[in-house]
């Protein structure tokens, strides 16, 4: 066996020599290398449940020899692992380890090193573009009644807009620049309200109104107008009829006597006469004595009447109630309505006094 002598500082090496020293420098490189990719491949074998991350650290540093390094506050945050795996690589061993912890880590020459995980970027997707509102439009139609006929002035509103138009003579309209999803309102005295939606038309079918059945006994006639009854009810006084034929007498206007506010009834004592009426006091015309009206008939006085057949009896007292007879209702008027036998049937009353 022949022995390589190392030669001294200053002495020339053999060529032959020196390829040798480089062939086992060569050698010695690729063993490191080897042992090194060596390291990184090797495989673990693990089965844990719910285990703490530094015991399961510490497998993997048994098995494959590599070390950890960990602060206290990160290790604490970790959750158990539950896991099993056989002969798997480190690195996916790892990655399933520190896999939806609140921890991360990092390999440093064979060193793994606990680190905090770096918060997720979410990036916003844009919200798609609110689409435009649809262009103003212009709607036209025609306003008729129940007859067909057209109605002229009918209102024609926007809802809740403010804004409107009214029809012509033929009945016709035309609204400009509104919403094609407005709700248009259509309204005209003495007919019922219709309301209808455009929904993107430019030309409605015709609206036909229908006349409104108003009650009239809601309503008193005062002469050159109406009014509400209930703004009337100081000066108009309703008796029925009923109550006249609690009290009989002579002469129906005695069983007014002290029920109505106003009404002064004087009776002369002689028998059959007619007694003194006076509304509000006496006035200044030539006769005093109210004006009676039965049934729509002007009458001077009422002895004729039989109390049971007196449906109701009216007392106008006040100038806008009365206006309507002129001077003659000047003194008040007294409105007495007779009863009437109903449509299609037969109805017999008797009373008797002794």
């Amino acid at each position: 066996m022949r022995f390589l002598k190392v030669p001294f500082r200053g002495a020339i090496i053999h060529p032959k020599n020196m390829l040798i020293m480089r062939m086992i420098i060569v050698l010695l490189t690729a063993s490191c290398l080897q042992l090194s990719a060596a390291g990184l491949s090797q495989s673990v074998t693990l089965s844990v449940k719910n285990a703490s991350l530094e015991s399961v650290l510490r497998k993997v540093k048994k098995q494959t020899g590599y070390d950890f390094f960990f602060e206290t506050k990160l290790a604490r945050q970790a959750r158990g692992i539950s896991l099993e795996v056989s002969n798997a690589p480190v690195i996916s061993v790892l990655d399933r380890v520190f896999e939806d912890q609140p921890v991360g880590y990092k390999l440093s020459d064979k060193t793994i090193i606990i680190t905090e995980k770096a918060p997720v970027q979410v990036t916003a997707t844009p919200s798609p573009a609110a689409p435009l509102p649809p262009p103003p439009i212009d709607v036209s139609g025609k306003v008729t009644d129940e007859n067909g006929a057209p109605l002229e002035n009918v209102a024609v509103a926007v809802k809740g807009a403010g804004r409107g138009t009214n029809t012509n003579a033929a009945g016709e309209w035309q609204l400009r620049g509104i919403d094609d999803q407005a709700v248009l309102v259509f309204s005209y005295v003495g007919y019922i309200s219709r309301e209808v939606a455009v929904n993107g038309r430019t030309s409605l079918p015709t609206v036909t109104l229908t006349r409104e059945n108003t009650q009239l006994e809601q309503v008193v006639v005062i002469g050159y107008g109406t009014q509400r009854k209930r703004d009337v009810t100081g000066s108009i006084t309703t008796v029925k009829g009923d109550d006249v034929a609690k009290m009989p007498g002579t002469n129906p206007v005695s069983s007014l006597q002290g029920k109505v506010a106003g009404l002064t009834v004087v009776n002369t004592g002689r028998a059959g006469a007619a007694p003194t009426v006076r509304i509000r006091g006496v006035n200044s015309t030539n006769n005093s004595d109210p004006l009676f009206v039965v049934d729509g008939v002007f009458q001077t006085n009422i002895d004729y009447l039989n109390p049971a057949d007196i449906e109701s009896m009216e007392i106008l007292r006040d100038p806008s109630s009365i206006a309507i007879f002129g001077l003659q209702g000047g003194n008040g008027v007294i409105v007495v309505t007779t009863k009437r036998a109903p449509k299609g049937r037969t109805r017999v009353a008797f009373q008797s006094s002794v």
